[in-house]
């Protein structure tokens, strides 16, 4: 009798196919391979390479389904293929599920463990996910099979260092570079890869071996001015400060307004401030004449103008801010505000500023000169629009509005057509929480100059911030083409756009869009991680190294830039607010939005439950009948234009829209919780050190009972909150030198939150009593927890007493007087008082208090706060009368 044929072997005629077949996907002939693949699956229909060779090329014809269907049958054919897992890994790959795809690669190895492809494409993922000792080995097997390649080398020396084996590193580079030729002229590669080694040289500790080898490659490399910058960064490290001088020196030479330089000359020279900014008066007596001599010797250097107003004060500050001031006021530099900002931190230097800037108001509206020494009409008016300006930048910071508004009406008057006038105006309105005003403004200033972008876009947000979602992406749409259409912005990644349209959907309650926006910005991050894959390999081949390198650190916190913070943060509130509502349909609304489940029947609960899942389901349906409408009309109108260019468009928007996240089924997830965790576990990943990742995690945690987590996340916001310097918002930009101040102010969110979680606590019947016991024990440690057996209300009830003089603290002790079961007069009764205009109290505050109050049936007591707030912000809407608000 025969053997048996084994069905995984072809005959030579058929491999000769299955070679074509392999050639056409190489060639991105995809319906040549497709029809020759299926030539030899009709005699030999279980053989595993050709039906996952199928499954890669209808991959890549957009198949996705059939093509998974086809590399799993290969796969069970020939699980011994390393053809079969390979493909397997490339589909995995193509979906982002990397790690999938690393095991299929890992298989594929076991039966080919030399095939240099696999290795490569294993190599790529690894290093793309951060895994560095995997990427380090295949770095190493790649090298043992090709080692005449000098991009192998390179690989593997930089999986070491990444892998911080930083001896193995410099090993093989001194390796590969003993095989080149001495003779040859180094070119810039060569040049990129010596001072690649002098980096991992300082990196690993060697600070004299670093400073040796740059004397040794200066006259090798190209970059000299780099060379110089680290030798004197190197000798400062190591106590050498003359030569470190000497060096930085040097440097300002070649640039004098290069800020590293200066910073690197005076940590030489022994003149930083201390850890609260402040400098001695020797120091500051060196630094003048340092800077002096600097602004005799380099007559444009704005360094040596602007950085003594840091450290000096007194008369000597008036003389130095009055002469750096006036140039900038002549010239009309709108951003000189923005620059003397940061010394708003200095009450002194403050009110020398604003007495400088209120003299050159008076002096020039009557005489037009900057002070009474000064020849009368020795300035021109415009002097006097700018000087405008900046004092009503200056009063608009400092939150006196009214005095603001008065002068860029003057300043309006004076100049009709001075555009940043308008732009700060509403910038006042937008603080004052007047949208509406603050976009008329804007809108106005934007007609007077249509080709600016920036006024585009900034009048699309204040479009957005007034609820005016339609005029925002009008605007928006003057700078696209005419064929692009809004779905273009989500191809140009404009962020902006999305967070601002995700906002105002959220506040208009329009979950299902806010999401879409908010999604989209979490898809831009991935799509720009995906669009490092094709430099992992051009920067080896280039030897880019220290770029390549520096990419790869920024790809590990690429997510706690502040767009993805801003997205993934609203997406958990848009998630909380589903879950704490969730009568309300996707998009806000629906029939029942307004039916308060607390006060229903278990049995009517259900019943409207039941019948708004069938509201749900038809509004769904009619949904797709007119999204399938619309999608047929428009393939009848681009079969009558028959243009292949029609085509080609209708296909990219069909593309692009199908790329675009769909939030209408985020909002309707039947887990909303689960999905705003997916969101927390990220940001505690990429902004752990941010307060508002730990207040999120506690929402989200609170809400599924979780104690244990919420503890852990309410533990960590403490300790943050503790070591923060107390600042308000407006100086956010002023650097702090204090990094181990103690916070003794407590914060009320931070306060509402140890209210619930120990009501949560003590109440709570269904928690696990071990999870219980453990939490009491760790909030005994915590002296922001209520001691002992100490009720609720009694610990509510000082922390008031204690912070009285805060409307904010007061507002959020009533919160907790309500979450604990007292009455609206009682929670009132914490915000309004006989003392409550004493109270600090900024315009947040002010609107918050209101609205809490509102939300009591209290309506005399919320009249009379907010006839009392009206009185402090007549300007704001939040406070206005009703009638006055109809009339508006």
């Amino acid at each position: 009798m025969a053997a048996q044929k084994n069905p995984q072997e072809l005959p030579k005629r058929e491999q000769g196919v299955f070679k074509t077949v392999m050639k056409c996907y190489e060639q991105k002939q995809y319906k040549k391979g497709l029809k020759s693949a299926e030539q030899i699956l009709k005699k030999h229909p279980k053989h595993g390479e050709t039906l996952a060779m199928k499954g890669l090329i209808l991959n890549c014809l957009k198949r996705k389904e059939e093509a998974v269907q086809f590399a799993k049958k290969g796969l069970f054919s020939n699980l011994k293929s390393h053809v079969c897992w390979h493909v397997y890994g490339l589909i995995h790959r193509s979906e982002r599920r990397y790690a999938d795809a690393i095991k299929s690669y890992q298989n594929a190895l076991k039966y080919d463990k030399d095939n240099l492809l696999i290795l490569k494409d294993l190599s790529l993922l690894q290093v793309q996910r951060g895994l560095y000792d995997g990427f380090q080995e295949s770095r190493r097997q790649i090298l043992l099979l090709k080692s005449d390649q000098k991009i192998n080398w390179i690989g593997y020396a930089v999986g070491n260092h990444m892998a911080k084996d930083y001896q193995k590193c410099l090993h093989i580079l001194d390796t590969f570079i003993k095989t080149l030729d001495k003779d040859k002229v180094w070119d810039y590669q060569d040049s990129e890869m010596f001072l690649y080694r002098n980096q991992i040289l300082e990196e690993s500790g060697d600070l004299m071996g670093a400073l040796k080898d740059l004397d040794e490659i200066e006259n090798d490399a190209r970059d000299k001015q780099h060379i110089w910058f680290r030798r004197a960064t190197i000798q400062a490290g190591m106590g050498d400060l003359a030569s470190a001088e000497a060096g930085f020196r040097k440097l300002l030479e070649v640039n004098n307004e290069n800020h590293a330089y200066h910073k690197g000359l005076q940590q030489a020279m022994g003149l930083v401030p201390d850890s609260e900014g402040k400098y001695t008066e020797m120091q500051i007596k060196t630094l003048s004449e340092l800077y002096d001599g600097f602004k005799a010797k380099w007559k444009y250097c704005t360094y040596a103008k602007r950085f003594p107003l840091t450290f000096t004060h007194g008369d000597d500050f008036k003389a130095r801010v009055d002469a750096y001031m006036r140039p900038k006021l002549r010239k009309g530099v709108p951003s000189l505000f923005r620059d003397l900002k940061a010394l708003y931190g200095d009450k002194f230097k403050v009110s020398v500023i604003e007495e400088f800037v209120k003299a050159y108001y008076a002096n020039l509206k009557s005489k037009r000169r900057f002070s009474e020494k000064d020849e009368p009409d020795s300035e021109t008016p415009n002097v006097f629009v700018w000087v405008l300006y900046y004092l009503a930048s200056h009063y608009e910071f400092l939150g006196q509005y009214e005095e603001a508004l008065k002068l860029l009406d003057e300043g309006i008057a004076h100049t009709p057509t001075a555009i940043d006038l308008y732009v700060l105006k509403a910038r006042a309105y937008k603080h004052l929480r007047d949208y509406q005003t603050a976009y008329e403004i804007l809108n106005f200033a934007r007609e007077l100059d249509l080709a600016d972008r920036y006024l585009n876009t900034k009048c699309v947000r204040y479009a957005f911030r007034a609820g005016k979602v339609q005029d925002a992406e009008r605007i928006v749409k003057l700078f696209l083409r005419e064929t692009d259409t809004l779905d273009s912005l989500f191809e140009m990644q404009a962020m902006w756009y999305e967070v601002s349209a995700g906002l105002c959907h959220f506040k208009q309650g329009n979950f299902g869009q806010a999401l879409t926006k908010f999604y989209s910005v979490e898809k831009h991050f991935e799509d720009i991680s995906e669009d490092q894959f094709d430099f992992h390999t051009w920067c080896l081949r280039k030897s880019t190294l220290r770029a390549y390198v520096d990419m790869l650190k920024y790809q590990e916190v690429l997510r706690g830039h502040r767009f993805f913070k801003k997205a993934a943060n609203n997406i958990i509130k848009v998630y909380t607010t589903i879950f704490d509502k969730p009568q309300k349909t996707a998009d806000g609304s629906g029939e029942d939005g307004d039916v308060d489940m607390e006060k229903l029947t278990p049995k009517e609960r259900r019943a409207l439950k039941k019948r708004q899942k069938r509201l749900a389901a038809k509004a769904k349906k009619k949904q797709e009948a007119e999204e399938a409408k619309k999608k047929a009309a428009k393939d009848a109108e681009d079969a009558q234009k028959g243009t292949a260019s029609a085509q080609s468009e209708a296909a990219k928007a069909s593309t692009l829209k199908e790329s675009i996240p769909d939030g209408k089924k985020y909002a309707e997830s039947p887990d909303p919780l689960g999905q705003a965790t997916k969101m927390v576990k990220e940001l505690q990943l990429y902004a752990a050190k941010d307060i508002d990742t730990h207040i999120a995690a506690f929402e989200v945690y609170i809400r599924k009972k979780r104690c244990l987590l919420s503890l852990q996340a309410l533990k960590k916001a403490l300790k943050i909150y503790a070591t923060t310097p107390p600042r308000d918002k407006k100086y956010k930009h002023i650097p702090t030198h204090t990094t181990t101040s103690s916070n003794k102010t407590p914060n009320p969110t931070l306060h509402c939150h140890i209210v619930l979680l120990s009501k949560t606590l003590r109440e709570e019947k269904e928690l696990d009593p071990l999870v219980v016991k453990i939490c009491a024990l760790e909030t005994k440690a915590i002296s922001e927890f209520p001691v002992g057996s100490k009720s609720l209300t009694e610990f509510n009830d000082e922390f008031l007493k204690a912070n009285s003089s805060s409307l904010k603290h007061r507002v959020a002790a009533a919160r907790c007087r309500k979450l604990l079961g007292a009455d609206d007069d009682k929670a009132a009764a914490a915000i309004v008082d006989d003392k409550l205009a004493d109270v600090a109290a900024d315009l947040d505050s002010c609107v918050e208090a209101y609205e809490f109050l509102k939300g009591l049936k209290l309506p005399d007591k919320a009249e009379s706060l907010r006839s009392i707030f009206h009185k402090k912000y007549p300007i704001t809407p939040d406070f206005k009368p009703p009638a006055s608000k109809k009339d508006s």
